[in-house]
């Protein structure tokens, strides 16, 4: 709901007013408890001026703290008009690039972060089979097994050296036991592969 500023201006002023008067009567009972002689009735004015002191503290507090709330009251409509008018742009951005057929595919990911997506793969099985079943000690070699990808990711070389290399130096520096499966790539078809001299044949590698 929107705040009434006409009725918040009309609270300040209140507010102020109380703290006026309270001022007021504050010094008045602090002129008449030094001019008091009689020791029970300067012990009641000390009390009357704490008692009213502490009042007008918590009058101005109570000032500050709704100046403070508008205040962020009027920024968070400010950035709330922001967002919207954001969104509107993006959504208009977005019709525009529907309208002209643009591709909104994401870009591939980088090399670096293909060669770690595929050194995962090759080693989830054998982190499912470490952590017997357990999900939460499953998802503790997962996190072990990412740092150590991004550490090794910021090696030189790290996206040329064979994905199955890595999982093996991984897996042992991991103490993960059991044999990582490798696939081959898969061969063309007859029909469609080009007459070529004989090759050697390819090592085992990942094939994503």
């Amino acid at each position: 709901m929107q705040p009434n500023p006409d009725k918040q201006a009309r609270v300040e002023a209140m507010l102020g007013e109380l703290a006026e008067l309270g001022l007021m009567l504050a010094r008045e009972l602090a002129r008449q408890a030094q001019a008091c002689e009689d020791p029970a009735d300067t012990e009641r004015l000390v009390g009357a001026f704490n008692k009213t002191s502490r009042a007008v503290r918590l009058t101005l507090a109570l000032d500050a703290k709704l100046e403070r709330d508008g205040a962020r009251m009027a920024r968070e409509d400010a950035d709330f008009a922001d967002r919207r008018a954001e969104a509107a742009r993006a959504l208009a951005e977005q019709q525009a690039r529907a309208l002209r057929h643009a591709p909104l595919d994401p870009p591939p990911p980088p090399p670096a972060q293909r060669h770690k997506t595929r050194v995962r793969n090759l080693l989830n099985r054998l982190i499912w089979n470490e952590s017997e079943g357990d999900a939460e000690e499953y998802d503790i070699l997962r996190d072990d097994l990412d740092a150590r990808l991004h550490e090794a990711a910021q090696c030189e070389g790290f996206t040329e050296t064979p994905v199955e290399v890595i999982a093996r130096r991984v897996a042992a520096d991991m103490g993960l036991s059991g044999d990582l499966v490798l696939t081959r790539p898969a061969a063309p078809k007859a029909a469609e592969a080009a007459p070529r001299e004989p090759a050697a044949e390819p090592a085992l590698a990942d094939s994503g």
